[in-house]
C-alpha cells in the first residue's frame, strides 16, 4: 500500500490542506510546534474522527461543516485479497440478473498488479473511481474471499462493498505511532505474528519472532544496540504468571541473571516505540508507518540512527513523519517534505523542492536555524574510508564537553575519500588532488571553510609525511598509528563483539589474547621488528598491519563462524570499548578532538 496523494477538509486547524504528494520511501512533515503536523498524521489512521474545523466566527458544533479526507492509495491486488480472506466478509456487488460470476471490469480492478485508488474517507471509505458495469437488468449479488477470488455467495444487497475491502486492507497496513509513552511490555502469551495497530501485543509477536525466526530477533536486537548505547541484548519471557509474557532489556550482552535485566515497561522512554517501529517494518511486507513528532521521544542520535536504518535496511515501507528537528532531515535522502505553518486559527501546507533555495530557506526559516544545519555542514574532514565516516562523529559525539562552548558546537561532517591512493600515487600530482576536494567541500558547504584531512600513516615516512601535509596547506593530520584499526586490539572488546554475533558464546578473552601472543611477530603483519612478545607494547601497536591481523583472528578464535568485517564489525569494537574502557582509546579520542579543532581554523 502506497498513499500517493492525501487532502483534508475542515478538520482541526485546517480549513482545507490542498493536495499534498507523497512518495515511496521516508516522507517528512515538518514546522513549528502547535502548526498542525501531528493533526495530518492522525487522520491518516485507519479510523477517520470527525475533527471540524473552528475559528471565531464559527465554532458551534451545529454550524461546523463535516471533516473529509480525500486522495489517491495504491494498492496491490495481492494485498486486497489478503486482507478480504482474512476478514472473511461477504461484499454486495450488482451483475446482471443470473449471473453469478463477480464483474470482470471490478475483477480487472481490484485484482489486478496494481489497484490505483481515488478515496474519500467521512463516515466510510468510499471508491470514487470504481469501475461501474453496465447491465439491462441489474442486480445484487453477494460474493466471498477465496483463495481463487471472489465467489458467489447468493442474492442480495449488504452493506459492504469494494470500499470495505480497502477500509480492511488499510487497517491493516498503516502504522501510527505518537509521542506518549507506551506501555506495551507486557501481555497475555500468543503465537501472534502482526502487530496490531496500538502494538498492545508487542511481547507476544516478539516471542514467536524470538523462536521461530531467531537470526531475525537478532537482527532486531543489533538494531536496538545501534539506536540506543545502553541496550546490549533483549529477551521475551514469562514472568511469574504463566498466562503472560514480558520484554526484558538488557544492559549486558549475556543473559545469566534476569535480576541484572530491566522490564520494557520500566525502561527509558521512547524504547517501546523505537522497538515497535522496527518490529512493523522488520515483519511486514508493505506498510505505511507513521512516526509523529520523532523528536519529542528520542535524543538527536538516536533519531538520526533510526531514520538511517529505516531507510537502508526497510526501504520497501512508506515512511510519514512529523518533526521540527532539522538533524532528522539530514539524515536521509527524503522522498518529500512538507512544511505546515499556521496563521490565527487556520494552517496551511507547501510542499518543498529541496533542491530549490528559496524552499530550503523557507523551511530552515521555520525550523529556527540556518541551512547548513540541515542540508550542508559548516565544515567537512575527509577521512580514510566507511569506518572512520562512522566512526569519528560516534567518538566525538560520545567524548564532547558540552561545558565548553565549543565542544557545544554542531560536529563536522565525516565524508570518506574515494581513493586515499591518489593522493600518493606517483601519476597524479598530489596538490591538484587536494584542490579538487577542496573545491568539493565549498560546492556542498557554501559556508564552510577549507577542506580538512585525516590519513592513516601506512608506511609513509617523515619527508612523505610532510610532503603530503605541505600540499594540504596545515590542513591534514596523520593517525598516530599505522591503521584505525590498531586501536581496535582490545580482547575483551573484541570477545563481546564476536559472541554477539554467534550462537554459541564460547570465544574467551584468554583464547583471544593467546592468538595475539602466539601470531604478533609473524612477519605479515609487518612490526616483526617491534615485537618484544607483548601485544599491549605501544611500539608494536603503532606499526603493526592490523587490519590483516583482525581478519585472522576472527577467523581463527571464531572457527571460522564469523569473517572480520572492517566496516561493520570495527565500529562495534569502537562502541565496545568506548562504553566499557574508554581510557584505552585514549589516543584516539585525542585524535579526533584535534582533527575538529582544526577543522575549525
Amino acid at each position: 500500500m502506497l498513499i500517493s496523494e492525501m487532502a483534508v477538509e475542515n478538520y482541526a486547524s485546517f480549513k482545507s490542506s490542498g493536495t499534498m504528494k507523497f512518495g515511496p520511501g521516508i516522507n517528512f512533515i515538518v514546522g513549528q510546534n502547535n502548526t498542525g503536523k501531528s493533526a495530518l498524521l492522525r487522520s491518516l489512521r485507519p479510523t477517520f474522527d470527525q475533527n471540524p474545523h473552528r475559528n471565531d466566527l464559527v465554532f458551534r458544533s451545529s454550524e461546523l461543516p463535516r471533516s473529509a479526507q480525500s486522495g489517491v492509495v495504491v494498492f496491490s491486488g495481492l494485498e486486497l485479497m489478503r486482507s478480504w480472506r482474512r476478514h472473511n466478509f461477504v461484499i454486495g456487488v450488482m451483475v446482471a440478473r443470473g449471473d453469478q460470476n463477480f464483474p470482470r471490469e471490478l475483477g480487472n480492478f481490484i485484482l489486478g498488479d496494481v489497484c490505483s485508488m481515488e478515496f474519500e474517507r467521512a463516515d466510510a471509505f468510499k471508491v470514487k473511481n470504481q469501475p461501474q458495469q453496465i447491465v439491462e437488468t441489474p442486480t445484487w449479488a453477494k460474493f466471498r474471499p477465496a483463495l481463487e477470488g471472489p465467489v458467489f455467495a447468493g442474492w442480495d444487497s449488504i452493506g459492504n462493498d469494494i470500499g470495505t475491502i480497502a477500509a480492511n486492507c488499510w487497517a491493516d497496513t498503516v502504522f501510527f505511532f505518537d509521542a506518549q509513552r507506551y506501555n506495551v511490555g507486557r501481555c497475555e502469551i500468543a503465537m501472534q505474528e502482526k502487530l496490531q495497530s496500538d502494538a498492545a501485543n508487542l511481547p507476544a509477536v516478539l516471542m514467536r519472532l524470538q523462536g521461530n525466526q531467531g537470526d531475525l530477533f537478532k537482527s532486531l536486537t543489533q538494531h536496538m544496540r545501534d539506536i540506543f548505547p545502553s541496550v546490549k541484548n533483549l529477551s521475551v519471557s514469562s514472568p511469574n504468571s504463566s498466562i503472560e509474557c514480558e520484554i526484558l532489556v538488557w544492559p549486558v550482552i549475556e543473559r545469566r541473571h534476569k535480576e541484572i535485566a530491566t522490564t520494557l515497561n520500566e525502561s527509558g522512554t521512547g524504547l517501546s516505540q523505537v522497538l515497535a517501529i522496527l518490529t512493523v517494518a522488520m515483519t511486514m511486507e508493505h506498510a505505511v508507518i507513521l512516526i509523529d513528532e520523532i523528536s519529542s521521544f528520542l535524543h538527536p542520535a538516536a533519531a538520526k540512527a533510526l531514520v538511517r536504518i529505516l531507510e537502508s535496511h526497510y526501504p520497501q515501507h512508506q515512511y510519514m513523519i512529523s518533526t521540527h528537528s532539522p538533524e532528522v532531515i539530514s539524515a536521509c535522502t527524503p522522498a518529500t517534505v512538507h512544511l505546515v505553518t499556521k496563521s490565527d486559527f487556520t494552517s496551511s501546507v507547501v510542499p518543498l523542492d529541496v533542491a530549490n533555495l528559496e524552499d530550503l530557506r523557507a523551511l530552515t526559516g521555520e525550523l529556527g536555524v540556518s541551512m547548513t544545519d540541515v542540508f550542508a555542514p559548516d565544515r567537512i574532514i575527509w577521512v580514510e574510508g566507511p569506518t572512520e565516516e562512522a566512526a569519528f562523529p560516534y567518538i566525538f559525539e560520545q567524548t564532547r564537553d558540552d561545558s565548553s562552548a565549543e565542544q557545544r558546537e554542531k560536529s563536522p561532517q565525516f565524508t570518506a575519500i574515494v581513493a586515499t591512493g591518489d593522493f600518493a600515487a606517483k601519476r597524479t600530482r598530489p596538490e591538484l588532488v587536494f584542490d579538487i576536494y577542496n573545491k568539493l567541500t565549498n560546492a556542498v558547504a557554501a559556508l564552510a571553510g577549507a577542506a580538512t584531512f585525516a590519513f592513516d600513516t601506512e608506511e609513509l615516512n617523515a619527508q612523505q609525511k610532510a610532503d603530503l601535509e605541505r600540499q594540504a596547506k596545515g590542513r591534514l593530520l596523520f593517525l598516530p598509528r599505522r591503521l584505525f584499526e590498531c586501536y581496535l586490539i582490545h580482547p575483551g572488546a573484541i570477545v563481546t563483539v564476536i559472541n554477539a554475533h554467534l550462537e554459541e558464546k564460547h570465544v574467551t578473552v584468554a583464547k583471544v589474547e593467546a592468538f595475539l601472543q602466539a601470531k604478533g611477530g609473524m612477519s605479515k603483519y609487518k612490526a616483526q621488528t617491534a615485537w618484544k612478545g607483548d601485544w599491549r607494547d605501544e611500539n608494536w601497536l603503532k606499526c603493526v598491519d592490523a587490519a590483516v591481523l583482525l581478519k585472522d583472528l576472527f577467523s581463527e578464535v571464531s572457527e571460522a563462524r564469523l569473517a572480520y568485517s572492517k566496516r561493520t564489525l570495527s565500529f562495534a569494537i569502537v562502541k565496545e570499548i568506548l562504553a566499557t574502557d574508554p581510557g584505552f582509546a585514549k589516543e584516539l579520542i585525542q585524535f579526533v578532538k584535534e582533527l575538529v579543532t582544526l577543522s575549525r581554523k
